[in-house]
């Protein structure tokens, strides 16, 4: 008897440490959106090393896979991957994807020569301002002053390197971008500019940035580890540590910091 209980025990002990031993591993689909998400940036980004901490912390492994984004949300739709960066949630994204609490919020800020700064409080400081857009964004905050009444325009370019050039001439007066991404992009391609644009850290626009998972009991599972792993990170301050790294440039490969 004293023989069956000990195996018994010593059986009970290799499976409970198979078990604490055998981690999950949550799949992520990306797409390139640097200086949040890229293959060959250190961390695959600000955003990724966010999300891969938030895990770590709730004790999950991640492995990440780089895609076209309208391929991304179909994988994660159809639970081909686990999860994805960066979504704001909506209506109809609700029907078909679990949501985390938010992460960060993106900001966008009006871009502008340093020469001829924008101030505004209102849409009405808008009057008789020839705003930059992109071709495949939308602009709520230029459509709410439209019906405001406000008298502007908007002229759209295939590539946001384009509004930058057009500030610099004169054919612009400013545009909307999302923080990181402008600086990003001054660093990166427009470093001969740096001293001839600035922008207005007052937001015109933010987005609470998510994770979306797959509808299933697996999805339900990982999104609750991944917010208790985002709490453990809110609270130590880090997440606000990583943006600011990133907009100093911290995030990029060697060859591209500033």
């Amino acid at each position: 008897m004293v023989k069956f209980l000990n195996r018994l025990t010593i059986l009970l002990l290799l499976g409970s440490f198979s078990t604490s031993q055998a981690e999950e591993t949550v799949r992520i689909a990306v797409g390139e959106w640097p200086p949040y998400l890229s293959a060959e940036f250190p961390h695959f980004g600000v955003a990724a090393h966010i999300v891969e901490e938030s895990f770590t912390a709730a004790g999950v492994k991640v492995e990440f896979g780089f895609f076209p984004w309208n391929r991304v949300a179909r994988y994660v739709e159809d639970g081909l991957w686990d999860t994805s960066i960066l979504w704001v949630e909506t209506e109809e994204r609700k029907k078909v994807y679990l949501f985390s609490e938010v992460v960060f919020e993106g900001t966008a800020v009006f871009f502008h020569r340093r020469d001829h700064p924008i101030k505004w409080q209102t849409y009405r400081d808008f009057e008789g301002v020839k705003f930059g857009g992109l071709m495949s964004a939308s602009y709520p905050w230029f459509e709410s002053a439209k019906e405001a009444g406000v008298n502007m325009i908007m002229e759209k370019v295939s590539e946001e390197s384009l509004n930058f050039a057009k500030l610099l001439s004169g054919r612009i007066h400013a545009f909307s971008l999302d923080k990181l991404v402008g600086i990003y992009i001054l660093q990166k391609k427009l470093p001969y500019v740096m001293d001839y644009i600035s922008y207005n850290p007052r937001p015109i626009e933010s987005w609470p940035y998510r994770l979306i998972f797959t509808k299933s009991p697996r999805g339900e599972m990982m999104v609750n580890a991944f917010n208790r792993g985002l709490l453990i990170l809110k609270e130590k301050g880090l997440i606000e540590r990583h943006l600011q790294e990133a907009v100093e440039g911290l995030y990029y490969p060697r060859e591209m910091k500033p």
